[in-house]
């Protein structure tokens, strides 16, 4: 019993000084170089791909302006039409009466005259090919897209680096169990920013990786 007891307390104990051995945490000493410690995030999306992600979800990347900028300017050659639909049903002819006897026109459907006329008329404005009200406003507009989109850009380029150099903390630093929920959180927190500037984007790429 005692040999068993021994042996098992033996066993324990190797598999906590395993366990011990594969939380210990990297130090600046392990690695060779920055590039080393950077490679462990290589099956991430990059900065590039995050700031795609982003200009594809809000819309605002260079060829949606471009595109309705050139809209802008084609739609200036349709031209304004209006059709006028003309219906005649004889009512307003003259009808000459002599002693209640009708001696021009007899009152009675087959005497009636219909009438049914339709018009449709084209107009260009040839002014607004060069520039024209609707331009003039989509311009505007397209102003503050380029605003927003650098705005929103430069937020995820932010959270992008700050949430690879918290990885890096993590990575070189496990630090206490307190510290190790802190971080993870954080992680969490910078992660899901993210996926609301790309509209969830982020993570799927993630899990693809």
């Amino acid at each position: 019993m005692t040999r068993i007891f021994a042996l098992s307390t033996i066993s324990a104990l190797s598999a906590l000084l395993t366990c011990a051995m594969l939380a210990t945490p990297a130090f600046a000493g392990d690695f060779q170089s920055a590039e080393a410690v950077l490679a462990n995030f290589k099956s991430e999306p990059t900065v590039n791909d995050i700031q795609q992600m982003v200009l594809e979800y809000s819309k605002t990347d260079n060829r949606y302006v471009e595109g309705w900028l050139a809209a802008s300017k084609s739609a200036a050659l349709l031209p304004e039409v209006k059709v006028q639909y003309d219906y005649d049903n004889g009512y307003g002819q003259d009808f000459d009466y002599t002693d209640g006897t009708a001696t021009s026109e007899t009152l009675s459907g087959s005497g009636i005259d219909l009438k049914n006329a339709v018009t449709a008329y084209a107009k260009w404005s040839l002014s607004d090919l060069v520039m024209s009200s609707e331009r003039i406003r989509v311009i505007s507009e397209t102003q503050d897209v380029v605003k927003l989109r650098d705005k929103i850009l430069d937020e995820a380029t932010r959270l992008y680096f700050d949430r690879r150099r918290l990885q890096v903390d993590i990575l070189m630093n496990t630090g206490d169990v307190k510290t190790q929920i802190k971080n993870e959180l954080r992680l969490q927190e910078l992660t899901a920013q993210l996926d609301a500037y790309t509209g969830g984007r982020f993570s799927k790429a993630l899990k693809k990786k």
